[in-house]
């Protein structure tokens, strides 16, 4: 019998993070590092937030409100309130959060603690491999 998938099988595990006091080009030097779009900041009182890298060069767009990025940190320009679930949380109520909502990732914790990220891109894989795993059983070799 199958069972419902639940977050914790399709997130990104133990996904890097940066401090809320870093600045900018940190976040998108550790980006580039690591190649991910989105990256979880930990706040000062202990709570999270995240980052994208579009969100990141937006701010260098001209005409944004702020000139002097060196000055900036990741607090000038982070969310307050971030989509966050524990990994137990049913695939399903994620993705309809997410749809429904216009999210684009969820943070994911384990006893309050950073545990994972779920983005549209793990959303993609997963549905991409569920797709596979059923119209091509036994495997590639199916594709034709």
């Amino acid at each position: 019998m199958k069972r419902m998938p639940k977050i914790k099988d399709v997130m990104s595990a133990f996904p890097f993070s940066i401090e809320s006091s870093d600045s900018i080009a940190k976040a998108k030097e550790m980006m580039k590092e690591h190649n991910v779009g989105h990256l979880p900041i930990k706040l000062e009182d202990d709570s999270l937030s995240v980052i994208s890298l579009r969100e990141l060069e937006r701010t260098q767009l001209p005409g944004h409100t702020h000139t002097d990025f060196d000055e900036l940190t990741l607090a000038d320009l982070c969310a307050i309130n971030i989509y966050t679930v524990d990994l137990q949380t049913s695939l399903i109520e994620v993705l309809d959060h997410m749809s429904n909502n216009h999210v684009d990732c969820a943070l994911i914790t384990r006893q309050g603690k950073l545990a994972g990220i779920f983005t549209f891109s793990d959303a993609c894989r997963a549905y991409s491999q569920h797709l596979k795993d059923f119209f091509f059983p036994n495997g590639p070799e199916d594709v034709a």
